[in-house]
């Protein structure tokens, strides 16, 4: 399985890998409960099921709109939300023990190797929206 069909296979289950995630993530880092007061977990799932398709694209496809998109999301998360950059690592290693446990068997180094990359790469996209301000 690479990342295409992981991402195929997650959007099949995007539930289960969206609540599991979260309750993990603010689990594992009560510190990041902040960030989600006042926010809708429905509303913040289906975003993070369009983050995961994001990723996988600009991982796939190294699109220019994807990396402008990234940027601003980037400057959006430090301007209105003051996410640090420190966070992101925290986020991407619940991300990825998440997409473990949903993919079971079918989950190998070369396919967690692909999303780490995927990962890493939107997020270094993203910061680069906190070094110098993409929303217009």
């Amino acid at each position: 399985m690479d990342i295409s069909e992981s991402l195929a296979f997650i959007l099949g289950h995007k539930v289960t890998v969206i609540e599991r995630f979260y309750e993990r993530f603010l689990d594992d880092y009560p510190q990041a409960r902040s960030y989600f007061t006042g926010i809708d977990l429905r509303r913040q799932s289906l975003m993070l099921t369009m983050a995961l398709v994001t990723v996988e694209a600009y991982y796939t496809g190294n699109y220019a709109a994807i990396s402008h998109y990234l940027r601003v999301l980037g400057t959006r998360h430090l301007q209105q939300a003051n996410v640090l950059p420190e966070h992101y690592p925290l986020f991407r290693d619940s991300l990825l023990v998440t997409l473990q446990e949903l993919h079971g068997d079918d989950w190998d180094a070369d396919l967690q190797r692909q999303w780490h990359e995927a990962i890493d790469k939107a997020i270094q996209t993203m910061l680069e929206g906190y070094e110098e301000s993409y929303i217009y």
